[in-house]
């Protein structure tokens, strides 16, 4: 059963798509505002430490616990639709993820659509991972990320064993959103009742923007399609009231087939990223000690 403070806010959420009945999708601009306001209302666990760098053209915000580990990293890969976010909108979970992971954590500033479509976001995750990935050769390499951060880290996965380079050691996607061709049932099935986004929100307020002219079965832009054999160790959260959870069944599904190590966490009751929330909802705060249990989990066994 959901905590009560979870069904306090399914009740005054409501459904994303009862929002926009009849009325136009926000501008890219209003949605990235909207989203810093969501998320700036989240508290920052004040025992990480905040820095920048530059990658290259691209800003990176890393984060230090106080007593990091030194045998792991983390690469994190935002959300926001492929439209909005940034490490600042994210900083609330990044850190509170860094915190309990005892490791430090990157979040790669990468450049958004309409501006800068598909794949600009893909190349950035790919400069930063390469110096992130040389930088930190002696250590255990974890990449994740939330929402269209989660197709980016699958993505960026898939480009790395198509070149020959390191992968990360394990692989994290909360919420993942695999499929820019929006071709799965809960697109339809769990549109009504989706508080976080809707299938004509996200096709009209994302997709488009982020696909541009190119071919939506790109696998590069539809990572659910790509062959998983291979992949490392992957840890799947996804809500059950979500549209995207056909995303994350369909490559869970794949990846078994494949062998691969995975492990899939349905968050019953739970809507989109619900993680993020930390610690407002007891959910999101136990999903990420699961993620914690996992992560310290020895690779060899399952």
């Amino acid at each position: 059963m959901l905590s009560f403070r979870s069904r306090l806010f399914l009740l005054a959420s409501g459904a994303v798509g009862r929002r926009f009945e009849g009325r136009p999708i926000p501008s890219p601009h209003a949605l990235r505002a909207s989203v810093a306001r969501g998320l700036g209302v989240l508290p920052v666990p004040k025992d990480v430490n905040v820095q920048e760098r530059r990658v290259g053209r691209v800003d990176v915000e890393v984060l230090r616990p106080r007593l990091p580990r030194t045998d792991r990293v983390m690469l994190y890969v935002h959300g926001g639709g492929y439209v909005t976010g940034s490490p600042r909108t994210h900083r609330p979970f990044t850190a509170r993820l860094a915190s309990a992971l005892a490791c430090e954590v990157w979040v790669p500033d990468y450049r958004l659509a309409p501006e800068h479509p598909f794949p600009h976001g893909l190349d950035d995750c790919h400069a930063v991972w390469t110096a992130f990935a040389s930088e930190h050769a002696e250590c255990a390499l974890l990449l994740g990320g939330e929402s269209a951060g989660g197709g980016l880290s699958l993505a960026l996965t898939y480009r790395l064993r198509e070149a020959g380079a390191r992968l990360p050691d394990k692989l994290y996607l909360q919420s993942a959103w695999l499929d820019l061709r929006l071709a799965g049932a809960s697109y339809r099935d769990l549109d009504a009742g989706d508080i976080m986004s809707s299938t004509r929100l996200t096709e009209e307020g994302f997709a488009r923007h982020y696909a541009g002219e190119s071919p939506r079965d790109d696998v590069r832009m539809s990572p659910v399609l790509d062959d998983p054999a291979g992949l490392p160790p992957t840890y799947v959260q996804v809500g059950s009231r979500e549209i995207f959870l056909s995303d994350s069944e369909e490559f869970v599904r794949r990846a078994r087939a494949a062998n691969v190590d995975v492990e899939l966490e349905v968050g019953r009751g739970l809507w989109h990223a619900w993680p993020l929330l930390a610690p407002l909802i007891p959910e999101a705060t136990a999903s990420i000690e699961r993620v914690r249990r996992w992560v310290d989990r020895p690779r060899e066994s399952r």
